[in-house]
């Protein structure tokens, strides 16, 4: 159960508090996901043993208790809180996401041209709403009044990367696991730092697909941040809120997502995390074989 704490834990703590997940988002998400597989997978180990045998770890005491069986009765309840969490969310927000579409079926109009729903207002909106047949991406007339076509665009392929990559799905685990972690600063910027990665990935998408100038000319237009200069590094204070000019700095820094060496590194860490319990249990069976038959 140690291996479980560890591996989420660290994960969680690495990805929130340090500044390098701006400069490779993918890899920063990847690296989350391998330690939550992580400590899955130990935890089911765990179960395991303790199914095979109950009596080894019923044997184990600290203090007069069986510390193995009370951390793994604490474990998973840790993850039924989890589990139930995103149960509630998820529910919560298909419903909020069905009334969404009914409405827009009411006001909105939809372009064939944009592969879109185009809503009447005067501020240039753009979002996506996940549901049926891979959901909608909305965009109002504002925008596509005063945006070019290419930024309209790469602005409706990064909701679009919202809808396809299912992103919506992955930010309700990130509340549901929010909402279990005791509230504290470290669980604030979890969910901040998880969100602006989201947004990170979606303008990796985009760029892939429109180019990284027009991708980072149609944010900072879109957030009326003025897309003449080109945007400085972010600082530590203002990296933990990732504002847009972080965002558009990485696009405009870097020709493609995740090409540094921080990405290669993170990505290394991610395949390391999720095959560790994997690897423990395999080394053990050995050792265990190799007695039995040398015995």
């Amino acid at each position: 159960m140690l291996l479980s704490v560890v591996l989420a834990g660290t994960t969680l703590a690495v990805v929130s508090v340090t500044d390098w997940p701006y400069r490779a988002p993918c890899a920063a998400l990847s690296l989350w996901a391998a330690g939550m597989a992580g400590a899955l997978t130990a935890l089911l180990a765990g179960t395991y043993a303790f199914a095979a045998h109950p009596e080894a770890v019923l044997a184990h005491r600290l203090l007069g208790v069986p510390a193995d069986f009370v951390a793994l009765a604490v474990a998973w309840l840790f993850a039924a809180r989890i589990t139930f969490s995103f149960l509630r969310i998820h529910r919560a927000a298909r419903k909020r996401r069905a009334k969404h579409r009914a409405l827009l079926e009411l006001f909105g109009r939809p372009s064939k041209a944009r592969r879109a729903m185009v809503l009447p207002s005067r501020q240039p909106l753009a979002y996506s709403v996940p549901g049926p047949e891979g959901g909608h991406a909305v965009i109002s007339d504002a925008l596509l009044e005063g945006f070019t076509g290419p930024e309209v665009d790469s602005i409706l392929a990064h909701e679009r990367a919202h809808l396809t990559e299912r992103h919506h799905l992955l930010t309700e685990l990130c509340d549901a696991v929010r909402t279990a972690l005791p509230r504290g600063q470290l669980t604030i910027r979890f969910a901040e730092r998880f969100g602006a990665l989201i947004e990170m990935r979606a303008d990796c998408a985009a760029r892939n697909r429109c180019g990284r100038h027009v991708t980072a000319d149609a944010l900072g237009r879109w957030t009326a941040e003025p897309t003449a200069t080109v945007p400085a590094p972010p600082t530590r204070a203002a990296a933990r809120t990732c504002p847009v000019s972080a965002r558009r700095y990485h696009l405009i820094n870097h020709p493609k997502c995740c090409s540094s060496l921080t990405a290669a590194g993170a990505f290394a860490a991610a395949c390391s995390i999720a095959a560790a319990p994997v690897v423990l249990i395999g080394a053990g069976t050995l050792s265990a074989l190799c007695a039995l038959i040398c015995g």
